[in-house]
């Protein structure tokens, strides 16, 4: 679909972010031994996180998207195997940097991802209406070399940039607070993610249908919590 445009009417388009659509043709696709997912897209379509009402309780809020059209995963590739299906995701653009805004008007970074995805579902075949989905891994926001405003980092900068006489105290009155701001550590989450189905090209092998994903937002290299993010959008594929 993308293909015969030239990079001039894609550029500044808002296209490159967008997924593939299926054009329904045939009811299934078989995956025979040793088939691949190739081109494998996900496209948000809103983004919720988990944070505090005023009545404390815990639910998901709608939220404004700050980054631009860049936060697509796509050309994730990886070997099916059959009965049950099972998807392992190996390559591709499978992390995207993404900022989105509370009503409070609280940044929340997250890493989109789908790394190390295990998805699987049962059968053989792909057909409208066939669910699956699986477990990913959620790499740390920033990586180690990163260093925050007071020049501290994971393998680099300074250790502590924390007046000594603040260090000296009794071990309470914040101790731990700044000692995990200035012990900075790559965090590893855990995600999940369930999609269905809902279109089959069986001429071109391709797939399409909504997925909803759930990971665990930037911890500020082990500073914050992690809030909760809840994603809901639409995924491509292709069977070869």
């Amino acid at each position: 679909q993308f293909s015969q445009l030239t990079y001039a009417q894609v550029k500044g388009s808002g296209l490159a972010n967008r997924c593939p659509t299926v054009e329904s043709n045939g009811t299934s696709i078989q995956v025979k031994p040793g088939a691949r997912m190739t081109n494998m897209c996900f496209e948000p379509k809103s983004f919720a996180v988990e944070a505090e009402t005023d009545g404390g309780k815990k639910e998901f809020v709608t939220t404004k998207l700050m980054t631009r059209q860049t936060y697509t995963l796509a050309f994730i590739d990886g070997p099916l195997t059959t009965n049950p299906i099972t998807f392992k995701e190996e390559d591709g653009m499978d992390h995207q940097p993404t900022t989105v805004k509370l009503p409070n008007a609280e940044y929340v970074p997250f890493l989109f991802t789908v790394k190390s995805l295990l998805a699987k579902g049962e059968g053989s075949e792909f057909k409208p209406g066939f669910t699956w989905g699986g477990e990913f891994e959620v790499p740390s926001y920033r990586t180690g070399g990163f260093l925050d405003p007071k020049g501290r980092g994971m393998y680099s900068g300074y250790d502590q940039a924390v007046a000594l006489p603040a260090l000296q105290a009794d071990g309470k009155g914040g101790q731990e607070e700044l000692f995990k701001e200035s012990n900075k550590v790559f965090d590893i989450g855990k995600g999940a993610i369930e999609m269905e189905v809902n279109k089959v090209n069986a001429e071109l092998g391709e797939i399409g249908g909504v997925f909803v994903s759930k990971q665990p937002s930037d911890t500020d290299m082990g500073a914050k919590a992690p809030k909760t993010i809840l994603m809901k959008g639409i995924f491509y594929g292709k069977v070869v």
